[in-house]
């Protein structure tokens, strides 16, 4: 049986997973790639469903920036029906990065088998060694965590997270890609390690501010819903996993915008002041999102801002705040920005009186 005390407790443990894993992980990330022609790729493809997908999308900009290659997370479907279109003797200069914290989605695994007989290297980001998507793919990154606890993807999750992250540093090492002026690949890894502490402050800090913001949004004898998160770049992954832990635990409507996106069309909606998440790290996006945020508050939104404590562009004109602590560098931002996403879930399940995946009607 699902419970909220399940999300709450993985909430807690995602820093410690971080420090048990980086080391391991980066290890079979450099393993990994010793058979991928690196030298010759030109674009990297992230596959996957549901929190996988998020998880591509939250590190698109760490392959780009540090494994210097264009990326692009795509759903399983949407590659599957478009994803190998496109000159026959490209093929073999795209990287397919399949993302399965099971290793066992059918469609993935169907996805591999055609990308490979299409003539792209595959390799498998999974947390079961032994997993039919690993076997497929031929070459594999395992985080394994040995849970066996049923809940909404929490640990699971971030170990995807890292595993990419990690493959992109390793990559960018393998290509000569990394950034000139900065640390080097094992000073990159190093960093991610060091995030543990930022998770864990905001493990901690996040916590209150989210039951308090359970309370605020049921406290009008009903739901407010659809809840907007809106973020973009890295944030825009962030959003989407948000949203999914919103609807899975608590079975209330939740969908991830970006916010520029939200401008043009979302802030013509009834009500008008529906609430608004606005994830905004630092970083290339975060001038717009906190522009965006302060006129969706002067249009009388209930903006929800999601930041640094003291990222008073956000937080000034906010109705409500979640802290979140800063990374080193906007690559590593969602390591920290996805902490929110199960304490929300879970605080607003437990106001609503409610089990994880209890919501749609008979299974």
């Amino acid at each position: 049986m699902y419970a909220t005390g399940t999300m709450l407790r993985q909430s807690a443990a995602l820093a410690a997973d971080i420090e048990v894993l980086t080391g391991p992980v980066a290890a079979r990330a450099g393993a990994a790639l010793q058979t991928v022609p690196c030298d010759a790729l030109r674009r990297v493809v992230l596959v996957g469903s549901g929190d996988s997908h998020h998880a591509g999308r939250a590190t698109e900009l760490a392959f780009e920036r540090l494994a210097g290659l264009p990326c692009e997370a795509l759903s399983t479907q949407q590659f599957l029906d478009y994803g190998m279109l496109g000159p026959a003797h490209r093929n073999a200069a795209t990287l397919v990065v399949a993302v399965s914290a099971s290793g066992s989605s059918p469609r993935l695994v169907t996805t591999v088998h055609r990308a490979r007989a299409h003539g792209f290297p595959a390799l498998a980001v999974t947390g079961r060694e032994d997993s039919a998507l690993a076997d497929a793919a031929g070459r594999d990154v395992v985080a394994g965590l040995g849970l066996t606890e049923r809940c909404p993807g929490i640990r699971t999750y971030q170990a995807s997270l890292l595993t990419l992250l990690l493959l992109a540093v390793r990559l960018g090492g393998a290509r000569g890609a990394l950034p000139g002026q900065g640390p080097d690949e094992d000073g990159l890894v190093a960093e991610v390690a060091a995030t543990a502490e930022a998770v864990r402050t905001t493990a901690a800090d996040a916590d209150g501010p989210c039951r308090e913001l359970a309370a605020r949004l049921t406290g009008a004898g009903r739901p407010w819903v659809p809840l907007v998160v809106a973020g973009t770049g890295p944030a825009g992954g962030t959003a989407l996993y948000t949203a999914a832990k919103v609807v899975e635990a608590a079975g209330l409507a939740a969908y991830a915008q970006d916010v520029e996106e939200y401008w043009h069309i979302e802030r013509f909606a009834d009500p008008a002041d529906a609430p608004l998440a606005v994830l905004a790290p630092p970083g290339l996006g975060h001038p717009r999102a906190a522009e965006l945020a302060a006129a969706a508050a002067e249009r009388g939104r209930r903006v929800i801002a999601v930041a640094a404590p003291d990222d008073t562009a956000l937080t000034g004109t906010a109705w409500h705040t979640v802290p979140v602590a800063r990374t080193v560098r906007e690559e590593w931002s969602p390591l920290t920005g996805q902490v929110l996403a199960g304490l929300l879930g879970a605080r607003l399940a437990d106001r609503l009186g409610r089990a994880p995946f209890s919501g749609g009607g008979p299974g």
